[in-house]
């Protein structure tokens, strides 16, 4: 017998429906139904082939951003510092400058994409 709510095939004494858990009502007599097309449980269709078999993936992307100072730095600290630094450690800050890494932090960006598994054609969600 098949699902009546979404067409699986199912065995004859089954309850439930093994993909979708809907309550199966007993028949006097074993019977067929044909199979139903509805949309799959996430209701996401491939534009492409209109097939049903799409999975939903969430993608992370990593970036670095450099760091840099901040307002009220510049303002207590680094008008003076600056010069100073130059002025009176030249060659130690150019040394410094070239050989420091650089403050950077790390920025995440997730956005959700769908794959169909019958073409392969991806979008996002």
């Amino acid at each position: 017998m098949y699902c009546t709510n979404c067409g699986q095939y199912l065995p004859d004494d089954s309850r439930f429906c093994y993909d979708c858990g809907a309550l199966q009502q007993p028949a006097a007599t074993p019977r067929q139904v044909a199979p139903i097309q509805n949309q799959a449980h996430s209701g996401i269709t491939c534009p492409r082939c209109h097939s049903t078999n799409v999975n939903v993936q969430v993608i992370n992307q990593v970036q670095l951003q450099n760091v840099h100072h901040g307002c009220a730095w510049w303002l207590f600290v680094g008008w003076w510092w600056i010069p100073v630094k130059w002025i009176f450690f030249t060659v130690p800050a150019l040394i410094i400058k070239l050989f420091k890494p650089k403050k950077q932090r790390i920025v995440n960006h997730m956005h959700s994409t769908a794959v169909c598994q019958n073409c392969g054609h991806n979008w996002r969600v």
